[in-house]
């Protein structure tokens, strides 16, 4: 099985698991609810430690993807995104032109009493690299790449009070991989893989479940990212 072929098939296991915590009460926060139709746009920045074939590398990574989100249950949403990114490899002063991406994930949160809540996520995704940049000149270099990440979060929103608005605090843990794949003309190729799997994440979300919702996220550790997510529901 190649590499998008195992990471579909761990998504689903997620997906199954979360969905024995997807029955619990209903109005969870950060999803929009059994049936509904939510479309985004996502903006990340993020650079983490590679290494491979006895190198190391910092990459760097700035894409803008569309989503597209389906509320399967009360406490579950499936989603999938299209996008475009640019990958730099600093080491070796190299930068892609804007490129594809796709990906597909799931997001499952369980309420608490007292405004407490948690969640699991996953999303795996991928894309191909024609061509790396030394800039003024265009190398024959190929990327093929992948991303794996799932996250636990827990927050609260009854940190503020009276009135109290859909504005929710939250902080967790993440595991994720990446795999760069790096082939030139008449070169063995070589596979970058990521150092670091484990880091931590912060951030706020807020919403009317049945207008919109803004969500922004910083993370280190695995990688420093930041996250920022806007959608409307219908």
């Amino acid at each position: 099985m190649n590499r998008n072929g195992r990471g579909i098939a761990l998504l689903a296991a997620g997906w199954v698991l979360s969905g024995t915590l997807a029955w619990a009460d209903p109005g969870s926060p950060m999803l929009i609810g059994v049936s509904h139709l939510e479309v985004g746009l996502e903006t990340e920045f993020s650079s983490r430690d590679m290494e491979g074939g006895g190198q190391k590398e910092r990459e760097r990574v700035a894409r803008e993807s569309v989503e597209l989100i389906y509320g399967a249950m009360e406490n579950l949403d499936l989603f999938a995104k299209l996008g475009i990114g640019m990958i730099t490899l600093e080491e070796n002063d190299l930068t892609n032109l804007a490129s594809p991406l796709y990906g597909i994930g799931f997001r499952s949160t369980v309420p608490f009493d007292g405004g407490y809540y948690a969640g699991f996520s996953g999303q795996y995704q991928f894309g191909n690299i024609s061509n790396l940049e030394n800039n003024p000149v265009t190398v024959k270099v190929k990327d093929q790449w992948s991303e794996m990440e799932t996250a636990l979060i827990v927050g609260s929103k009854d940190l503020l009070r009276d009135p109290e608005p859909e504005l929710r605090f939250y902080g967790g843990l993440r595991y994720s991989t990446r795999n760069d794949k790096l082939s030139g003309s008449g070169q063995p190729s070589v596979t970058m893989k990521s150092e670091d799997s484990i880091g931590e994440m912060i951030g706020i979300d807020y919403s009317d479940q049945k207008k919109f919702r803004f969500n922004t996220e910083i993370g280190t550790g695995d990688r420093t990212s930041i996250l920022i997510r806007f959608g409307l529901v219908f």
